[in-house]
């Protein structure tokens, strides 16, 4: 490589990487000592009030009171709240080229009651649910753990019957693994 070449490189990459380098502050090129950057910090909790009128509302909320923000305000959950939605499938769905018998078993978690127990045969291409934690009739929001077993294989997931949680899949994946997991927002 000539010089000239390594010139033009080292010039191009010192351009690149001067905002980069820091050393001489935003501003200006006669103040000789950085500016420092202030450290983020966490947001304090604080309690959100909902003092709107259920006419003001475009839509059905909560119950007028005081709830807790969580301690992560990202932006998509700033106003999240725990509401229980029951209305979870239970998926199931073989991706393998061969028959699979699978048994879905579904524990409520604070009782140890099994609310579903089947085993069925489940053909290449099977894609449906299965089952419904709305059907178990929960109280609030509840946890349900759903234990597949299938090809000497048992695995489980526990999903929750919170706003936020979404519906539990039970696959058999295209080199025959079973392979549990739940959705979440």
């Amino acid at each position: 490589m000539t010089f000239a070449n390594r010139t033009v490189i080292a010039l191009s990459l010192l351009l690149l990487t001067a905002g980069c380098l820091g050393g001489v502050p935003a501003d200006g090129p006669e103040s000789e000592t950085a500016t420092q950057t202030p450290t983020p910090t966490a947001e304090p909790r604080s309690p959100i009030t909902d003092s709107a009128s259920p006419t003001e509302r475009s839509s059905p909320g909560p119950t007028p009171g005081e709830r807790t923000r969580p301690e992560s305000t990202f932006e998509g959950t700033a106003g999240w709240s725990e509401q229980p939605d029951p209305d979870k499938a239970v998926h199931v769905e073989n991706r393998w080229n061969q028959s699979v018998e699978i048994r879905i078993r579904i524990v409520r978690e604070a009782t140890n009651e099994t609310v579903y127990d089947e085993t069925e045969t489940f053909e290449p291409g099977a894609d449906r649910d299965v089952y419904n934690l709305a059907d178990a009739d929960p109280d609030g929001i509840e946890s349900f753990r759903v234990i597949a077993t299938a090809r000497n294989t048992t695995e489980s997931v526990t999903i929750e019957t919170h706003e936020c949680h979404g519906n539990a899949y039970v696959e058999i994946t295209e080199n025959g693994e079973l392979y549990p997991y739940y959705a979440i927002c």
